[in-house]
């Protein structure tokens, strides 16, 4: 049927009504590979969703889980984070706060508290202990105790980092804080994690 001038208003308004109840709206979409130790962490925490910004995000697997953990870069050259040795010896290693992150969950994950004590504890944290009858004793105790609640907020913290939820600041004495933004506080007993430089690397000073 022929559309004549005068009815060519009526027309428009009438496609724009089916454009919009079509919902024929674009929106981003970004693909997102899961880093090599998501294992380590809640699956939760790489469901697929929607940034506050619109984006929708779709978590794709890393191509080799088990070849691929705890790998890092430091300057481009390749870096672990975890070795492991034939004989069953384990070194954990960090150069930057999320490494720190990483191998601590890692740690309360598998229940290796000496690991963490021996290698990834700020000394300054250990002689706290150490000062303190039973010491080693008591600092795993703590652990122990409030395991579930520190792994529940480092999972948080490391997957938060993609979104831009975490905030990381530096004292003037080194001391790293990191914590997740204001409005996600509430919801775990922890709220920040402080790191300090030791060495060649970074050491947990402690979760508060």
């Amino acid at each position: 049927m022929p559309v004549s001038r005068d009815n060519l208003p009526g027309l428009l308004a009438v496609l724009s009504l089916l454009a919009v109840s079509c919902g024929c709206t674009t929106h981003e979409v970004q693909y997102r590979k899961k880093p090599a130790y998501y294992h380590q962490m809640a699956s939760s925490s790489f469901n697929d969703g929607m940034t506050r910004d619109g984006v929708e995000i779709r978590w794709e697997e890393p191509e080799s889980v088990t070849d691929d953990l705890y790998e890092g870069s430091i300057g481009g050259e390749p870096f672990r984070l975890r070795e492991e040795s034939e004989d069953g010896e384990v070194v954990i290693r960090a150069h930057i706060p999320q490494h720190v992150l990483v191998n601590t969950l890692g740690c309360l994950r598998n229940g290796e508290y000496q690991l963490l004590w021996d290698q990834m504890l700020a000394n300054s944290t250990r002689e706290f202990y150490l000062r303190q009858e039973d010491g080693y004793r008591k600092y795993e105790a703590h652990l122990r105790k409030h395991r579930k609640d520190m792994a529940a907020f480092l999972n948080r913290m490391i997957a938060g980092r993609v979104f831009g939820e975490v905030e990381t600041t530096k004292a003037p004495d080194g001391t790293v804080r990191c914590r997740l933004r204001k409005k996600l506080r509430s919801h775990f007993k922890f709220k920040e994690v402080l790191i300090v430089s030791e060495g060649p690397g970074l050491k947990l000073l402690t979760i508060r």
